[in-house]
Formats: structure tokens, sequence, C-alpha cells
């Protein structure tokens, strides 16, 4: 027994050491596997890959391989020979646009196809936006991916990406004698940039800042990267539609007279232009197969592109363009919008003493908020009143407000007057556009009509809640308002 239990614990320890000697080996060989990776930079590795020879030609000329030999951390994104024998040769003979082309295939960071979900848009280092997903980097398919070395990560694909135009680059290299790419041309300017500026005090007649000489400096900006979307940015994705010649022209015919401004032939023609551009981005990618039945633009409008009236389609650094024939939209309420007047934000008031502001509830139990004057027992010249300034197309509008008598036990009346002068005028003067006095009916919460006002010019209107003319100790009148509507219609 004694024997046969050394020879059992013989044989055990000859498995042991072999298995402890198996063990060894494999793990020195994974040191060897591991330290090799990272002892090789994504310069080393395409160089000595040989069916990226053609890429690394570009990437020494350029001098991206001495980057991609660096310690910080890359993705490459390398055309193979093949996919490199399609590249334009204008490409390759400007060195400049051998650069971007070069930068497009490489971007900061480590990028696995494990990374998208369902896709990535990645900043290369031309500047430009890559969409990136499992399989795919643009319209390109991955070959091979996820070599992973010192620096980064290395993936082989069948097809060079050029660098896309943005919205912007697209218009004018495309469309630079196009009325659209006209306007927005017309639109750059220069300001002088105060955000570095040392302020040293402010002009008391001006009322401007005045800034240490050589603190600011001028700046080219443009109205319409400014007010509606910056489409050269590459910080954003849209979809940018552009109009033709035709459709540009047939959108100035349709809303030009919306925007009139009698004193000026030149005003009216650039807000008419500037209102067509306006509701032309929105702030998501769509494709042409997808398009959905109506779009919400950066300016708010909702509007329709059919399918038929696509004439091109562009992808873009960032997003798509589409150049089209036609555009569809609702006109009024929509592109020729409603004004909502709210009561209680007046933009100036006359009254005897200060107006009350309530939250109430209408008898569906919905709240509302009101403003009322109430006990005015003389009338004044000018008469009391509630002024509101908006904005307004030059265009004929219904007229609705919503007032509440839960002052008296009886009727009151107040009227809406319209004008382009701030001041209400006295009894002598001009009198204003006026829709009549209303009795204000004892807890009536319904919306009423009050009749049409039709704006001459676009621009600024002022509107006016007037208290009633003889009033007395016995008949009192007072002021109320929830809100005044005026919807376009003609």
């Amino acid at each position: 027994m004694m024997i046969n239990l050394k020879i059992r614990c013989a044989v055990l320890l000859l498995a042991a050491c072999a298995t402890l000697s198996a063990c060894k080996n494999a793990w020195q060989n994974h040191d060897v596997i591991t330290n090799e990776a990272l002892n090789i930079t994504l310069a080393d590795q395409i160089n000595k890959t040989p069916e990226l020879s053609t890429f690394n030609t570009y990437l020494v000329k350029t001098g991206y391989d001495k980057i991609l030999a660096s310690t910080k951390s890359y993705t490459v994104w390398a055309p193979t020979n093949t996919a490199m024998q399609a590249i334009d040769p204008t490409i390759l003979t400007d060195t400049a646009k051998l650069r971007k082309f070069v930068a497009n295939h490489i971007s900061y960071q480590q990028y696995f196809t494990t990374t998208p979900n369902p896709s990535l848009v990645i900043r290369t280092l031309s500047g430009k936006n890559i969409i990136f997903t499992s399989s795919t980097f643009e319209d390109a398919n991955i070959v091979t991916g996820n070599v992973y070395v010192m620096n980064g990560v290395l993936h082989t694909i069948n097809q060079a990406a050029g660098t896309r135009p943005n919205a912007y680059e697209f218009m004018v290299s495309n469309f630079a004698s196009g009325k659209q790419n006209a306007f927005i041309q017309s639109l750059f300017h220069s300001e002088i940039d105060t955000s570095k500026g040392v302020k040293l005090y402010t002009d008391p007649v001006t009322k401007k800042n005045v800034y240490q000489a050589g603190t600011t400096f001028p700046v080219t900006k443009n109205y319409y990267f400014q007010r509606v979307s910056d489409i050269s940015s590459e910080d954003s994705l849209v979809t940018y539609i552009i109009l033709n010649d035709a459709a540009f022209d047939a959108e100035k015919a349709k809303i030009g007279k919306y925007y009139n401004v009698s004193t000026s032939a030149t005003i009216s023609d650039s807000l008419t232009k500037f209102n067509i551009l306006k509701d032309l981005v929105v702030n998501h990618v769509y494709s042409a197969d997808n398009l959905p039945d109506s779009m919400i633009t950066t300016s708010g409008i909702k509007i329709h592109l059919d399918k038929s009236a696509i004439i091109q389609t562009q992808k873009l650094s960032n997003g798509v363009a589409f150049v089209v024939n036609s555009i569809g939209y609702k006109l009024f309420s929509n592109k020729i919008p409603d004004i909502l007047i709210q009561g209680e934000f007046p933009d100036s008031l006359r009254t005897p003493s200060s107006p009350t502001i309530k939250i109430k509830k209408d008898p569906l139990n919905v709240r509302f908020t009101d403003i009322q004057s109430a006990s005015i027992t003389s009338s004044p010249d000018p008469l009391y009143f509630y002024r509101y300034k908006v904005t307004a197309n030059s265009a004929q509008y219904k007229v609705y407000y919503r007032a509440l008598n839960d002052i008296y036990t009886t009727p009151f009346n107040q009227k809406v007057d319209f004008g382009t002068a701030r001041r209400y005028p006295f009894a002598a003067e001009t009198p204003l556009t006026t829709l009549g006095y209303q009795p204000v009916l004892v807890g009536n919460y319904a919306e009423v009509y009050l009749g049409t006002y039709t704006a001459a010019n676009y621009g600024t209107l002022y509107t006016f809640l007037v208290s009633a003319l003889g009033v007395t100790a016995t008949t009192p009148s007072a002021l109320s308002l929830d809100y005044i509507k005026l919807v376009p219609i003609n």
C-alpha cells in the first residue's frame, strides 16, 4: 500500500509540473502578443500592411505618419490599395486637398466597431463629420476592423471617403449664381467683437460702451447664420432646402404682399426674401426616401416637402441638402402667423390706479391670467388704456378677444384700437383705427369676435384696449382682458 501511494504521489507531481509548465508557456506567449501590439504605433501598423501601401504613401507625403507615430490616441479608417485607385487625381496633386483627404480618415480617440449604437457621428481631423457604424464608414464597408495597437485602432475600408461639403459650402460651390445664395451673401457684414474688450466706461450720450484701444477687433458675420441657422457649422446636423430660382420667384410672388413697407420697396424685397429663406432649415437629418409628412423648421414653421419636388439630394458633412422646385406649407396661421396678445403683459398703460393681475379658472377649470382696472369713474382726454406692442404682417386680420366681467353686475363698454404710433391720440387728433365699443357681459368666458383689421404695412403695430366715453360715478366703466387674438385671413 505504501509503495502504491508513493507511485500515485509521483504521478500527481509530474502531472502538476506539466500543467505548470504549460501555463507558464501560455502566459509567456500571451505576454509576447500583448507586448508586440503595445510596441507598434498606427504608423508602423499601416506601413507594414501591404494592402495599405498607397494610403501609407500619402500619409508620409502629408506628414500624418508622424502624427500617427505619436503617443496620442487615434482611430484610422484606411482605404485599401484598390479603393485608392478610384480617387480623383486632382485631390492627389493638390497639397491642401490631399491633406484634407487624408485627415478625413483619421479621428482623435479610439473607436471600435462595437462603439456605435447603431451609428455614431465622429469629427475627423479634417474638421468634417463622418458616420461610423459597426460595419461601415460613410459609404464604405469595413473589411478588417479593430486592429488594436499602442496608440489607437485601425480599420481597413473598401472605399475612400472624400471630404463632403457642409450646407453652406455646397450651396456656394454649386449655386453661386442662384438667387438663394445671392441673398445670403448680401447678409454678410462687419461687427466689432467686444467679447475680450476691456470696458472703460459707458458714454452718457450714446449709451454705448467704450473699450480700451486694441482690445476689440472687427469680425465678419452673417445675419442668416445669426438669426436662422449657421449652415456652415460642423457642430450640428441639418436638413437644408435649396430653392431653384423658379421656386424662389414663386415664393416671392406668394408671400411678398405680406411684407409690404410702403416707404421702401428695397426693404419690402429684403423682408420677403429673408422670410422665404428663414424657413428652409430643419434640425434633423432626413433621407429622400423617408421624408415625414411635415417637418418643423428652426423658425418653428411646419413645412411639407414632396419627394417629386426634389431635383437633387446631396449628403453633407453636417447633414443633407435637398434642391427643390417647390415647397409646401399652410400659409395662414403658420407662415403668416396668428398674433396672440396676453392681457397681463402691456407695453404701456394709462389708468387711474394700478391694474390688478389675477390667475383665474374658467367654467371648464382651465386656468388663465387676466388684467383688470375697475371703477373708472371719469373719461380723460386721451382715454384710459392698456397698450400692447406687436409685429404684424401687411395683412387683413379677424380680431377676437376674451374679456371677463366679474367686476360689476351689469355690462360695461370697452374697445380695441390699432395704430402705428406709440401715443394714444387726443380727441382733436386723427383717431386710430377702431373696432368700436363692445359690451363686456357679466360672467361671459367665451371668446368674442370683434371685427376685421387690415394692417397696411409690415412692422410694429400698437394695439390699445380703451375705456368707455361718457363715464360717470353712477355709470362707471372698467378695463378687463385675458387676450386679444389677430388671425390673418387675406
